[in-house]
This record gives C-alpha cells, structure tokens and sequence, in this order.
C-alpha cells in the first residue's frame, strides 16, 4: 500500500470543461461529499459564467483551473496531466461534467480503489462501468434543480463503457479518454479485480462503484449539446439522444448516497 502521507491529495479528479456554469457546482459538490481532495479542470475557452462559479473553490485551494484551446477527446490534457500532476495524487480520475462516481459499497470512492487495488501491486487503476441515465421524459431545462434530482431513470443494465481511476505513477499515457496505456507488467482491473484492457470492461457488473452517466438531460439541454457540438466539429444529432435516452427503471440511489453522506459529514471549503 502506497503512504497516503506522501501526497498532497488522497484522490484527485482530472476534467475538461466548456460553459458547464449551470453544472459544475453540483457536479464539484458532489464529488467533495464522495471523497474527492482536488480538481485539476481544463477549461476548453468557455464564454459562460464558469469562472464566476469557481472562483470560491479556486480560492480555497480545491479546484486547480487551467486554459487548454483544444479538445480532442481528452487525451493531450489526460496525458499532460499524469506528466505533470503524478506524485501530487495518489489517485487520480477521469471524467466528464456529466459523469458522477458513485460508491456503493463504501462510504467514499478512495475505499473502494483501495479494497480492489491493494490485493495486486501491478494493478494500475480501478475502471468502473458507465450506467445511463436518460431524460425522465423532460422537454425542458430546470437549471434551478440539480442533475441528479432531475433524472432518476436510468438503463437497466450496465453499459460497457468505462472510466478511470488510477494510480498516476503507473502509467504511460492516454490513447482514449476512457482508458490509459500502463507501465510494463501493469493493468487496468475492474471492481471485481479482474484484468481487462481498452475501454470495454465485458464484465458488466456495478455493485461496488459505478460511473452515473447523464449523457442527455432533459431534451432542451441536449439540443444545445447538439448547436456546440456544431460549432466546434462534432457530429452530434438526435440520434444519439434517442440511443442513450435510457429510462427503463427509476434508481435514486445516488440521491440518497449523496444525502447520507451530507448530513454524516460537513466537508470544509468551497461551496459549502
């Protein structure tokens, strides 16, 4: 087991961002209840009001902010991150504003990382499976009630994609925003402790940790996603909202995970 006391951070998130301002609140708080020590955010030249909303969490020393003019798909910051960042962090994760770690089997993201690494030191990194949530329906933005209040229907099965927690120190680079190459004799391992590369984890299963991922929101929201998405390239279209706009089962879990640990522990800084 590595020295937690050799770090600045126990856990750190590494993410990129374009006008999230009416998000990144929720999306910073949340992760603070979860376990969460810092943010390192990439702002991909955002015109909204994000700086404003950050400003506190910059200040307090939680949210480290850095100006990054291209996008493509998270891997040039990924990789500049572990570079720079790696012996700041003795975990690092990565994911989207629209993507919430949620731990289930454990209080915090850390104890899990720690209860499916600690087994096998070549393990490099924790990858938890995307679950979707879809728009509960919603035609239009209610910005004044957070993500994970608004849309509590979800897939009902775990989707294959996965994120990435890992120890920073052991890898190489990032070929995919979903997954990272190792160190020679290092791998990637699922909850279950199994080994797998790329960015499918098979082994669909998501009883100690999952990604909650709100790809769609409401479709108002996700009709913007489309006008940014064309004004910077990407070939994005109701199609895909219809792909992933998963509503088979109510799930609130991640709400009621969010209020326990809110009401158990009062995180200082930023926001709060």
């Amino acid at each position: 087991m590595v020295d937690k006391n050799l770090f600045l951070y126990d856990l750190a998130v590494v993410t990129i961002m374009k006008n999230n301002a009416p998000y990144v609140k929720e999306w910073l708080d949340y992760h603070l209840l979860a376990g969460v020590d810092h943010f390192y955010i990439y702002d991909n030249e955002s015109t909204d009001n994000y700086d404003e909303i950050i400003k506190p969490y910059v200040d307090s020393g939680i949210v480290t902010t850095m100006k990054t003019p291209v996008w493509s798909m998270g891997i040039p910051a990924y990789t500049e991150s572990i570079k720079n960042f790696k012996f700041e962090c003795r975990y690092i994760a990565f994911i989207d504003q629209d993507e919430f770690l949620f731990p289930k089997s454990k209080s915090t993201i850390t104890e899990v990382v720690d209860e499916v690494l600690s087994p096998n030191p070549n393990a490099a990194a924790l990858c938890a499976n995307w679950i979707l949530y879809g728009s509960n329906n919603l035609e239009k933005a209610d910005y004044s009630i957070g993500v994970l209040d608004r849309f509590t229907a979800r897939d009902v099965n775990v989707n294959k994609h996965i994120k990435t927690i890992t120890n920073p120190r052991m890898v190489n680079f990032f070929p995919n925003p979903h997954y990272a190459i190792y160190f020679d004799g290092k791998f990637s391992v699922n909850e279950n402790g199994k080994p797998f590369e790329g960015p499918f984890n098979d082994e669909t299963t998501a009883d100690k940790i999952c990604v909650n991922h709100y790809y769609t929101k409401s479709k108002e929201e996700y009709e913007k996603k489309i006008e940014a998405g064309m004004n910077a390239g990407w070939n994005r279209d109701m199609n895909l909202f219809q792909s992933h706009d998963k509503n088979d089962i109510q799930d609130d879990s991640i709400v009621k995970y969010q209020k326990a640990r809110r009401d158990a522990f009062l995180p200082q800084g930023g926001g709060y």
